[in-house]
């Protein structure tokens, strides 16, 4: 979520709101292309030039319809939020920040796909899959039954710390004189991601649960799409911030999503992050980034989180790899 898998200068872009806003909104938060596609050995799916985003509703190719009648989406903002002007009807969407634009919504617009159930919710921990978050906001695994076919999973990156990451990088609340996050927390940081995603795991817990409930579902985990540019890619905001904490940054989000990766596949499963040849982290211009530091205008994503277009590519790696 934090490193961006190529390299590219960006633009610089004006910074008007402060490192606080943008860092306390994300916290309050967390809580496409007709390109040929290819599906790396470790999951990572590379898109070609993505151009302008269209509905994934031709990527599932030959697959009969509806190759999946009953799907499930679980997770966190990650896959629940998108363009935050256009959020789903219901208590339970609304206390979750849904947005109509996630890649759930997106992934659902294929022909191939049949009805969906979002379940996904802001500020999700593995817990959250199997108890109630909000009043109103019941387990997600209630949203499964024995009919479900395709479960989509983004889960973990609060777990080990996201939000924390964020607030040291910017130098917000407890952090805010702090010279060196790498030095500061970047061992808990990793003992997290080990804890978290390691062999009988809380995430292990939740394939678990998913196995029991919906035991004939194709599982496909989204990796998290990066925020940083590559190395030697820079914007404005990005040169706010401590060089060395850039550095980390991109090193942490490699590792989570080498985690993620890795428990899935240990558990039988898939998991996609779609990447293209053209810078797409929250440094390239409006128009072209999957990610979002400010958020707001213009692409209206929720700060530190993918933007729709971000979510359609998504839509499209998950639609590729099945």
């Amino acid at each position: 979520m934090f490193t961006s898998s190529r390299r590219r200068s960006a633009g610089a872009r004006t910074l008007t709101t402060s490192l606080a806003l943008a860092a306390s909104v994300a916290l309050a938060a967390a809580p496409l292309a007709s390109a040929q596609s290819t599906v790396s050995p470790d999951g990572t799916l590379a898109v070609g030039s993505l151009g302008t985003p269209i509905p994934a509703s031709g990527s599932l190719g030959s697959l009969a319809q509806p190759a999946y009648a009953d799907y499930v989406a679980l997770g966190d903002s990650y896959a629940a939020f998108g363009d935050q002007s256009l959020l789903a009807e219901g208590p339970a969407a609304q206390a979750c920040a849904r947005s109509l634009t996630n890649y759930p919504n997106r992934l659902d617009m294929n022909p191939a796909v049949g009805a969906l159930t979002d379940a996904t919710c802001g500020a999700a921990v593995t817990a959250d899959i199997t108890r109630a978050q909000y009043q109103n906001v019941p387990a997600q695994i209630d949203a499964l039954g024995t009919t479900s076919d395709l479960v989509t999973l983004s889960i973990g990156g609060n777990d080990v710390g996201f939000g924390k990451i964020v607030q040291c990088i910017t130098k917000q609340g407890d952090y805010k004189t702090t010279p060196n996050c790498e030095t500061a927390i970047g061992a808990g940081v990793a003992a997290d991601i080990a804890e978290t995603f390691g062999a009988d795991g809380p995430i292990d817990d939740v394939y678990d649960a998913i196995e029991q409930k919906s035991p004939n579902a194709k599982v496909v985990t989204t990796q998290y799409m990066p925020l940083m540019p590559a190395e030697g890619g820079s914007c404005a905001f990005t040169q706010q911030l401590n060089p060395a904490d850039v550095a980390w940054a991109r090193e942490v989000g490699e590792a989570i999503n080498d985690a993620v990766d890795s428990a899935a596949q240990r558990n039988g499963h898939i998991s996609v992050l779609p990447v293209d040849d053209v810078d797409r982290s929250a440094c390239a211009a409006p128009e072209d980034r999957w990610t979002d530091f400010l958020g707001g205008l213009p692409t209206m994503a929720a700060p530190f989180h993918p933007t729709k277009l971000g979510q359609q590519a998504m839509a499209d790696a998950i639609a590729a790899a099945l």
